[in-house]
């Protein structure tokens, strides 16, 4: 029996380096954490936080040393669970119940108690309602609330918690800062990586690391007590420099030097000026008459949006709140030109299109570096404007200086090996580098240091001196303290992150080629799977590989074209008992029936046989109907599930059925993250001006195809480690297992699982007869 007084965790001597780094990302570490302790971790951007936290969860295996987790006391189901720092990184799963599902489907619990466990966990992070809701689709600050949910689900002993609340509004960060606290009462030991010391002194102990290495270690009050040069190294100071921690730190909001924040309030008041864009949908101040904006919305609607009016000045800033789902992302990819809305318009001076003339740094900044080295990424979309020689070199330093990313130290730096705070600043010096009017923030404080908060405050201001409109999206109050105006969006009418994924328009309705392209990759992020009470839908996930099996079969082995036309013919029926929608689905088959048509004109060119063209066309068809139909009445878990009832006789020969079912679930899971990591891509190489190949040869095609293809394989390596890496943390591997989904099949459903390979079969041997 485990022994309740050791430690719950022991680390002791701990080192790691990651490939080629040249440095230790920790070094020498040894702490132990009591049972039911609560650690706040602590330090600055790159110091280590997040590398020890993977370590500690046995995401990452240690150089040198060792980290001891106990094993876990009942009522705690597993040891450790850990919540990363990137949430759309931990989903696993489709929908949100299913996601939450994953972990205690791995622990092989009744299904009783894993649907209460999931029904709990769901609703206390606040997405009751959002059962079904497609986990791709939600805002980035309800993925936070899904990666909560998903490992509360799983009731760890340890809980390490990557910067849990980076992504959260100020009332979601205090409602998940009780939970903290409820837990610690309930016996759960707590390891909280955060940057704010205002979460920090909830805690029982305080730990900071300095380069991989601890430099405080004691009561988390006794971290004021600091001298502010010990501080700023530790990413905590100085104190009069501090954003949104004054309840810590003395919360005066940074101020760019010499000039202090144009009508702004004193700390912990609204700043004059502040609006709620739901009443007046603009942010110009009663009364005053400024310069021409230099970027303006009329009537705006998309989504969530409605009816927005707004005007950006050049020399101010504009901070636009609301709640997770109020639409804030989607207002700053309408104003940077990287959407069409349903209604209203984007006004550039002279008639000039937003993009271009507005430069966005987005959310999620990995998306955004294309390049090996630092400096070479920075330089990217200045070079794309034609920027070359000194003009250029200065321009890259003098960005990666402003923010914060000193020329000197990083310029030679490689991009994969920046930590998630570097990542984000080196993102934006790529915006910065590029000097447009108008400068776009997206939630550009979250994952910061408190130093870098603050420097990135003052660089928020010197933009605004040097003459830009300065608009960003913010969290919390103090970040919005050195605001000139504040617009305030409404919170979403629908169910909470619902209401910021409302579909869009059409792509084909969108008349900018470039931006018809990249809404056809949003589309597709979102997986062909639909939702429905269909017969189709209705069915076992057995029922549906049989018969999905029963028609791909046939249209590879059949012989001649009459026998492929009659099963052609049949085609529709399934897709007309799914209820989906024919127009898309031939919208879809258009799209590629070009290509096709050219495969098959090759071949009978090759071949001089006309049918054996038509054959291979209508094997084609017959392919792309059955598969097309599976896909959209398949969850990914019900592959994994239809896979492994189907080969589930050939576990007792010893073949690892669940692994493989596995593979192919996320096989078809990983498809919908290409196309949203290639969407992501093909907006960052938009705001970053990089050129159109159309009307430019063979060679610009090639080179704008290389642009996109070579971040996006990089990429794809990335996610598909991290996605390995959030199925481990699920548990995947026990040796258990159970299943959140079940259906009852009746006698109807028997009867098909039978007759349609039959049927398939003779229809086989029929044409080969």
């Amino acid at each position: 029996m485990p022994d309740s007084n050791e430690p719950m965790l022991q680390v002791s001597d701990l080192t790691y380096s990651y490939p080629s780094s040249g440095k230790r990302a920790v070094s020498g570490v040894s702490f132990s954490v009591a049972r039911g302790e609560y650690v706040a971790l602590l330090g600055a951007n790159g110091s280590g936080k997040s590398t020890l936290a993977r370590c500690v969860a046995g995401l990452l295996a240690p150089d040198g040393g060792s980290v001891t987790v106990s094993p876990a006391l009942p009522p705690f189901r597993v040891p450790v669970g850990m919540v990363f720092q990137s949430p759309g990184d931990q989903i696993v799963a489709e929908t949100v119940e299913l996601d939450v599902a994953f972990g205690p489907e791995n622990l092989g619990l009744p299904r009783e108690e894993m649907r209460a466990s999931v029904s709990a966990a769901i609703a206390e992070f606040g997405l009751t309602g959002l059962d079904s809701a497609s986990s791709a689709r939600l805002p980035t600050g309800r993925k936070q609330h899904l990666a909560l949910a998903a490992v509360d689900a799983l009731a760890p002993a340890l809980l390490v918690l990557d910067e849990p609340t980076s992504m959260l509004s100020e009332a979601s960060r205090e409602s998940f800062l009780g939970y903290l606290a409820r837990l610690r009462d309930s016996g759960v030991t707590v390891l909280h990586i955060t940057h704010d010391i205002d979460e920090a002194v909830r805690a029982d102990r305080a730990l900071a690391l300095e380069d991989g290495r601890i430099a405080f270690d004691g009561a988390p009050g006794d971290l004021l007590s600091l001298d502010p040069a010990t501080l700023a190294r530790l990413g905590l100071g100085p104190e009069e420099a501090a954003l949104g921690g004054k309840a810590a730190l003395g919360g005066k909001a940074a101020e760019a030097p010499g000039k202090a924040p144009r009508d702004g309030a004193a700390a912990g008041e609204t700043a004059p000026g502040t609006v709620d864009a739901a009443a007046s949908g603009s942010a110009a101040k009663p009364g005053e008459t400024g310069p021409e904006p230099v970027l303006s919305c009329r009537d705006l609607s998309f989504g969530p949006l409605s009816g927005i009016t707004l005007d950006l000045e050049p020399g101010t800033v504009t901070a636009v709140t609301g709640e997770s789902g109020s639409g804030k992302t989607l207002l700053l990819e309408l104003l940077a030109g990287l959407r069409e809305p349903d209604s209203g318009l984007v006004l550039a001076p002279g008639g000039l299109s937003p993009r271009g003339h507005a430069a966005l740094a987005v959310q999620e900044s990995e998306a955004s570096l294309f390049s090996e080295f630092v400096a070479d990424d920075v330089a990217w979309g200045p070079r794309n404007s034609g920027v070359s020689g000194e003009e250029l070199k200065r321009r890259v330093r003098e960005a990666m200086d402003l923010a914060g990313l000193p020329f000197d130290t990083f310029a030679d730096r490689r991009t994969f090996s920046l930590s998630g705070g570097e990542r984000r600043k080196a993102a934006l010096a790529g915006i910065i580098a590029m000097d447009a009017p108008v400068m776009l923030l997206d939630e550009p404080f979250a994952a910061l240091d408190v130093r870098s908060r603050s420097q990135l405050a003052a660089l928020i201001l010197r933009l605004r001196d040097a003459g830009k409109a300065v608009a960003f999206t913010a969290t919390r109050a103090g970040e919005r303290e050195i605001a000139d105006r504040t617009v305030s969006l409404p919170g979403p009418a629908a169910a909470p992150g619902q209401a910021e994924t409302a579909a869009p328009r059409a792509a084909k309705a969108i008349a900018d080629r470039e931006l018809r392209s990249l809404e056809r990759l949003r589309e597709g992020e979102k997986g062909s799977w639909t939702l429905s009470d269909s017969p189709v839908h209705r069915l076992s996930p057995l029922a549906k590989f049989v018969l999905a099996l029963s028609a791909t079969v046939p249209a590879i082995a059949i012989r001649g074209w009459p026998w492929l036309l009659a099963l052609l013919a049949v085609m529709p029926l399934p897709i007309l008992l799914a209820r989906l929608p024919a127009r898309r689905f031939l919208a879809s088959l258009l799209r590629v029936l070009p290509w096709l048509a050219a495969l098959a004109a090759i071949q009978y060119a090759f071949l001089r046989d006309p049918a054996y063209a038509v054959e291979f066309l209508l094997r084609f068809l017959v392919l792309y109907a059955a598969l097309s139909t599976f896909v959209a009445v398949t969850a990914h878990t019900e592959i994994m599930y239809g896979i492994e009832d189907f080969f589930a006789p050939l576990a007792f020969l010893g073949v690892p059925v669940r692994d493989v079912s596995l593979v192919a679930g996320i096989v078809f899971r990983f498809i919908s993250l290409l196309y949203g990591e290639a969407s992501r891509i093909a907006t960052a190489r938009l705001i970053r001006g990089a050129p159109s190949a159309k009307g430019r040869g063979l060679f610009a095609a090639v080179g704008s195809a290389a642009s996109l293809f070579v971040p996006l394989m990089l990429r794809t390596l990335v996610r598909a480690e991290r996605l390995a890496e959030a199925i481990h943390a699920r548990y995947y591997g026990t040796g258990k297992n159970s299943r959140f989904l079940h259906w009852k099949s009746g006698m109807g459903e028997r009867i098909l699982i039978l007759i349609a390979p039959l049927a398939a079969a003779l229809l086989v041997y029929l044409s080969r007869a």
